[in-house]
């Protein structure tokens, strides 16, 4: 049994998938740099993956050519799950892709074709809801600042749509329990890991106003007799509000 040990990118992961099929390793262990718990008494046997794009995307290129762009998709928003043994998970689900070509879009009822998809729509559920959630805030040094904090790793799945619908301004989407962020500049975006919040950003007057009239507009709006809690937090779960500027009231 041999580990690879990668960056914790998907990009990474697929280096790593990659090295497996050059060694012809059928039973590989993953980990993540940083888990350096998990390797143990077998450190001698730890491969270190590097990140190297070309490698990435020559994988990416042959299984999309076996198997479909879709399936390859579904892997990638699977990853993004970070649920334990993720990688293991996708590494038969990628090795069986290239096994049996177009099929896998069709096992949709057998392992680990099953599990990767249930788990994929999980993911792509949450990117989806959080392209809708995210709230900015203007603050004082003049860029765009906003927090969430999902569960499973969606920065990266999210980030392109915010540089189409505000890409006019540059601003900060921060991954608070990842202690990550996108960061976008007017021309590009990227991640930034080991992002800490030491102290509340500095909000520019003219947002605390806007935040008020929105918030009081939120009040005002809803109708008394028809007020519906549970039918508000099915479509507004409750871990959603927290970064939410209509669902902190003004007092």
């Amino acid at each position: 049994m041999k580990i690879y040990r990668y960056d914790g990118s998907f990009e990474g992961f697929i280096c790593a998938v990659a090295a497996c099929r050059e060694e012809g390793d059928n039973q590989p262990e993953f980990v993540r740099d940083r888990d350096d718990h998990a390797v143990g008494l077998f450190a001698a046997d730890v491969r270190e993956v590097l990140s190297v794009r070309e490698t990435a995307l020559a994988f990416r290129k042959l299984f999309i050519a076996v198997a479909s762009r879709d399936a390859f998709a579904v892997a990638r928003y699977a990853f993004h799950s970070q649920k334990s043994g993720i990688e293991e998970l996708l590494w038969r689900y990628l090795k069986l892709g290239l096994e049996v070509g177009p099929k896998l879009a069709r096992m949709l009822a057998q392992e680990p074709v099953h599990a990767v998809n249930r788990i994929a729509r999980q993911v792509s559920h949450e990117a989806h809801k959080f392209k809708g959630f995210v709230r900015f805030s203007e603050v004082a040094e003049g860029f765009l600042y906003a927090r969430i904090e999902p569960q499973a790793d969606i920065l990266p799945l999210i980030a392109h749509h915010f540089t189409e619908r505000v890409g006019d301004r540059p601003w900060m989407i921060h991954d608070i329990g990842r202690s990550q962020a996108a960061v976008f500049d007017l021309k590009s975006w990227w991640l930034v890991r080991d992002i800490e919040l030491v102290a509340e950003p500095d909000i520019s007057t003219a947002e605390q106003q806007f935040a008020d009239l929105w918030q009081r507009y939120f009040q005002r709006l809803a109708i008394t007799e028809r007020h519906n809690p549970k039918l508000q937090q099915k479509h507004v779960p409750l871990r959603y509000r927290k970064h939410l500027t209509e669902f902190n009231w003004v007092r």
